[in-house]
């Protein structure tokens, strides 16, 4: 069984054939949101979920079992300490939800940070 992983920031791709280096086992599912509040965090974003308020837009893949416990390792030591590995529901662009691994903030993002009520964050802006 596949592994799911939604992405919001640096991880996601251009399009569904064209993905970031540390998902190109995975395969692209859908458009997916989940609930959050978005940061720019300067050179990447992240999700801070102190509340249920706010949504996130990304994508949804799915890495191979086989290719999952090497892949989450290098995509826990890509998102480094300030990021949690954690299970949220996303919502498909159809409307169903489904569990999913999400690297979130560990703390809360500091004061100088700025949310991005939009809840999408722009690729070209980050360090990808």
């Amino acid at each position: 069984m596949a592994i799911p992983l939604f992405v919001y920031g640096t991880l996601k791709g251009t399009g569904s054939r064209t993905r970031h280096r540390l998902l190109r086992e995975a395969r692209f599912v859908d458009s997916a949101s989940m609930s959050g509040r978005l940061y720019d965090l300067g050179r990447y974003p992240g999700v801070y979920r102190d509340s249920m308020k706010g949504r996130v837009f990304g994508q949804l893949y799915e890495i191979p079992q086989d290719a999952a416990p090497r892949a989450l390792r290098s995509l826990d030591k890509y998102e480094g300490p300030e990021f949690a590995r954690r299970r949220v529901y996303v919502t498909l662009r159809d409307g169903s939800r489904r569990v999913a691994w999400a690297y979130v903030l560990r703390r809360r993002p500091v004061k100088a940070a700025r949310q991005l009520t939009s809840g999408r964050y722009d690729r070209k802006r980050g360090a990808a």
